[in-house]
């Protein structure tokens, strides 16, 4: 097979088909025929340009982990006022929907590591640098004075990277009962007994840190831009 002269995106082509494929048949049952069927490639096309149905594998959380804790990190960057970083990250750390590939995967893999060493590792990276994203956040909100605390940072910070775990699971789980503006509400009063702040509120307006001069942005229902792009 010729080698096609972008081999960039047929990479992320194929990643993107493998996010799809563990959210129709789970981690555990992957096989590579499943992604070729998603991407409509030949199975040999999987193993051209990855090694490994694991290489591959940790491509797609690559691509997971951008979603929940890079784009993340560089919203809250652009914006100066804690309060807006907080509210920001908060809405984008909840998944959209139970139809969020993207955190259907993390679930997937958070499940599978229980067996898989390599698989607990990069869970508990992800969980340890969305804990210090929140507590950057906090230490600056309390340096700007919005914030004032009764426990620790840390342990503030790691109840709300928790607290988006737990709702989010259930989110992908199709609770009807937690819809992601209902988690994001409780996740936000959570933070404001946390940090004494009764601004950190759902209905906060948080500037685009894309716009220019103007404009909120266009998030849904749980603040999501949908775009797969998010340091404090």
């Amino acid at each position: 097979m010729a080698r096609p002269r972008n081999q960039t995106a047929r990479r992320e082509q194929l990643v993107h088909a493998a996010t799809a494929a563990v959210g129709r048949h789970g981690l555990a049952q992957l096989r590579v025929a499943d992604i070729a069927e998603v991407a409509g490639v030949a199975r040999g096309s999987v193993s051209y340009y990855f090694s490994d149905l694991g290489d591959l594998l940790r491509q797609v959380y690559r691509q997971a982990a951008d979603r929940f804790y890079t784009s993340r990190t560089d919203t809250a960057s652009r914006l100066p006022d804690a309060r807006d970083k907080l509210v920001a990250c908060a809405r984008r750390g909840l998944p959209s929907g139970p139809e969020d590939e993207l955190a259907v995967v993390l679930y997937e893999f958070s499940a599978a590591a229980r067996d898989e060493s390599e698989y607990a590792t990069l869970a508990q990276s992800l969980y340890d640098r969305q804990v210090a994203m929140y507590g950057s956040i906090l230490e600056i909100g309390q340096a700007q004075g919005h914030f004032r605390f009764t426990e620790p940072i840390r342990d503030v910070a790691a109840n709300l990277v928790t607290l988006e775990d737990g709702y989010g699971l259930h989110i992908v789980s199709r609770n009807s009962s937690l819809p992601p503006e209902r988690a994001l509400a409780l996740i936000l009063a959570h933070a404001r007994q946390a940090t004494g702040c009764p601004e950190l509120r759902p209905d906060r307006v948080v500037p685009d840190p894309d716009a220019p001069d103007e404009g909120t942005g266009g998030p849904d229902a749980a603040g999501h831009d949908n775009s797969r792009k998010g340091t404090a």
